[in-house]
């Protein structure tokens, strides 16, 4: 089974995703844990792949669609795995054409997406509520999961959870990703979750999407 999961930062894909994976047996692939863990490889696209993140560059499309492809037709991901959740890509129409052909290639097509709804101001809500614990790397939000009272906690807001940052993050999105949505709704596979929901409700729903 192939599952894409679509949808604004913050909109609860990634709690969702562990789950989802966990109930179905799916290699969870994000591109930014792939990047990690194929840079630990010491060969030369491993190398270069790290030379670029270290420099602060960006790191290009046909880098990114290597690395899926890598992963697709890997041993390891036939015998160990019943799918791919892919969270994070495609982030283009562009990446979502490369994949399409490469699954075809492997015999296989884009089962679900699973488009997570939410509005942007709740979005900003949400994520500029968020807090860190210094010490033990908790996160809490100030309004959904207040931290305990009477605790020798040290938050922090992180950066990318300011505002101005966020808001940048959604302008990307509607640019670079939305147009997704269409592309993949002329296959008939998107099925909706109202990610304003708590987080267990929203996996029911998802659950439901992927036994039709």
């Amino acid at each position: 089974m192939i599952i894409i999961l679509l949808g604004p930062p913050g909109s609860g894909k990634g709690t969702s995703s562990s789950v989802i994976c966990k109930k179905h047996n799916l290699f969870p692939l994000s591109t930014g844990d792939v990047l990690r863990e194929r840079i630990k490889q010491p060969d030369e696209f491993g190398k270069h792949i790290a030379k670029l993140m270290s420099n602060g560059e960006l790191i290009s499309d046909e880098i990114i669609n290597q690395l899926v492809k890598e992963i697709v037709e890997s041993d390891k991901m036939k015998s160990e795995y019943d799918g791919i959740l892919f969270d994070g890509y495609p982030r283009t129409v562009q990446q979502a054409e490369f994949l399409e052909k490469l699954l075809a290639d492997n015999n296989q097509k884009v089962n679900h997406i699973l488009l997570f709804n939410i509005a942007d101001d709740a979005i900003v809500k949400r994520i500029v509520s968020r807090r860190v614990d210094r010490k033990t790397g908790n996160v809490y939000n100030l309004i959904s999961n207040p931290p305990p009272e009477n605790t020798d906690l040290e938050l922090y807001q992180r950066a990318d959870d300011k505002e101005e940052v966020i808001l940048h993050r959604l302008e990307v999105y509607k640019k670079q990703t939305e147009p997704l949505i269409d592309f993949y709704r002329k296959n008939g596979v998107v099925g909706e979750v109202d990610a304003t929901l708590p987080v267990e409700k929203m996996i029911v729903t998802a659950n439901k999407i992927l036994a039709e």
